[in-house]
């Protein structure tokens, strides 16, 4: 019997700190294989873009749809805190979306905008959740994973889970 496994944590660390059995650690840790963040990988990004859209494309009857260049842009800029997973939910939308033959920034998600959005601050006439649910926003979108945020923002990964809930950033 093989298993595969991945996980977006540091085992051995969860190890020694007492929260991954060390026996299965070891079952587990054959063959590691470390594959960096698509955040950390600009030059295979344009790569697996294409890929995306051209299966996508396909499945949706859209075949001639194409990027503009603001989404291009877009992609190259944004962090992808959810890696190949947001990458494939992010086109497959934007496919389905878009109107026409080219995908523009309007057929992708919010946090994709965020950056044209003019800047909430402290002080501002907003309330607290606006002013929180655009404060986590932009942490996630600078985050390589929900973990990664939920330690800048100084939660537990499962409270951040139920404020992207309740302030709708699914």
């Amino acid at each position: 019997m093989r298993v595969i496994a991945a996980s977006n944590r540091d085992l051995a660390a969860e190890v020694k700190a007492g929260r991954f059995r060390e026996d299965l650690y070891y079952r587990l840790n054959v063959i590691a294989v470390t594959l960096p963040g698509l955040r950390d990988r600009p030059a295979d990004l344009r790569r697996l873009t294409e890929g995306v859209r051209r299966y996508f494309a396909t499945r949706a009857g859209k075949g001639n749809i194409e990027f503009s260049k603001a989404v291009s842009d877009a992609f190259a800029a944004y962090s992808w805190p959810g890696n190949l997973r947001e990458l494939r939910n992010v086109i497959e939308r934007a496919v389905i979306l878009a109107p026409g033959d080219t995908i523009e920034t309007a057929d992708l998600p919010e946090e994709f905008s965020a950056a044209s959005r003019p800047a909430l601050a402290v002080g501002a006439r907003v309330t607290l959740d606006e002013l929180e649910a655009e404060h986590i926003r932009r942490i996630l979108a600078a985050s390589r994973s929900l973990d990664d945020a939920a330690r800048t923002l100084g939660i537990d990964p499962a409270t951040l889970y139920r404020k992207r809930t309740k302030l709708g950033l699914l």
